[in-house]
């Protein structure tokens, strides 16, 4: 029943938003409780939602039609859903808390037994899915790098550490980018001075951008999305994007790992 939207995902990637935006806006309550485990809604949801529009539960929707209906229904989530503003000192706490959280962690990695053997047991496959997370930094504000010292406690060796992280934190990135990339299919309407402009930009600047890219994600402790979403709306190639990336994250992590471990100890 859901092989329609998987195959438009796949073809259509830059609808990828509108369909998260649905799937999590028709989930059940339960959805957590019962298997796959996943926020998406229900058979009988779909049956009852497909009969209505098509007279018959088990009728396949054109892809066409499914493209229109979850951007038209993301759109209008977003209107007339309220506008709530996070006041700017709780974010500043939270910040904080992570923080003292990290530091927390590293002092207290010979300690903690406990969460050393989850991430061993976790492994380099665990690190890269928390890396990914840590990557799209508008998600999770502290690096996954921060806690490098604990990983090397819980048995992680310093470069296949070092690598797994660069690489998690450049396929968070790569989220950035394909958001970048969706916002220009999606608002070819509404944004075509913008974009004129942009690609105008990027046909006089092709590899300046980039390497002011490279040295952003190298030097700055600040989401690389900053720069990624809006090279991916110039049409600047996707390989282009990540390699500038990748290095800089490389050069990022390394340092970071490096001084951490001159502060609190542990392999560098």
């Amino acid at each position: 029943m859901l092989r329609p939207f998987l195959l438009l995902a796949l073809r259509r990637p830059w609808l990828w938003p509108a369909l998260l935006s649905a799937s999590w806006a028709f989930r059940p309550r339960d959805w957590y409780r019962r298997p796959p485990f996943l926020p998406l809604p229900s058979k009988a949801y779909m049956r009852w939602r497909l009969e209505t529009a098509y007279g018959e539960p088990d009728a396949v929707p054109p892809a066409d039609e499914i493209a229109r209906f979850v951007t038209w229904s993301a759109e209008m989530r977003k209107r007339m859903g309220p506008r709530r503003r996070v006041p700017a000192v709780v974010k500043i706490l939270a910040i904080a808390a992570l923080i003292a959280f990290m530091v927390w962690v590293n002092l207290r990695a010979g300690d903690i037994e406990g969460a050393r053997n989850a991430a061993a047991a976790a492994g380099y496959p665990g690190l890269f899915l928390a890396s990914v997370v840590s990557g799209f930094n508008l998600v999770w504000p502290v690096p996954i790098a921060a806690f490098y010292p604990f990983f090397i406690e819980s048995g992680f060796q310093p470069v296949p550490t070092l690598a797994t992280i660069a690489l998690g934190m450049t396929g968070g990135d790569l989220l950035g980018y394909l958001i970048g990339d969706a916002t220009r299919h999606l608002a070819d309407h509404r944004l075509a001075r913008f974009r004129a402009r942009a690609e105008a930009l990027h046909n006089r600047h092709r590899l300046l951008p980039l390497g002011l890219l490279f040295l952003y994600a190298a030097f700055v402790p600040l989401p690389n999305e900053i720069l990624v979403i809006p090279m991916a709306f110039m049409r600047y190639s996707l390989a282009a994007v990540m390699t500038a990336v990748l290095c800089g994250n490389v050069i990022f992590n390394t340092g970071l790992a490096l001084g951490l471990s001159l502060v609190f100890g542990g392999g560098g």
